[in-house]
């Protein structure tokens, strides 16, 4: 079982991306571990979709 958060809920430690022809990314969705994450977007790749998709680490925000 894949266990994600949306990305307005609580801290995970992987985020998945999608680009668009743009360069822009936007974060869809948040994961406990990188497995999880890199799942997910091969599952989105193999739908044949335009976009590109990445999973990267997400960071603290820096202290002030």
């Amino acid at each position: 079982m894949i266990r994600s958060t949306d990305t307005g809920a609580q801290q995970g430690c992987w985020l998945l991306y999608r680009i668009d022809d743009n360069g822009n990314e936007v974060a869809m969705r948040r994961f406990a571990n990188r497995a999880d994450a890199e799942a997910v977007m091969h599952d989105y790749e193999a739908r044949g979709h335009k976009q590109a998709y990445l999973v990267r680490e997400e960071r603290g925000t820096p202290a002030p």
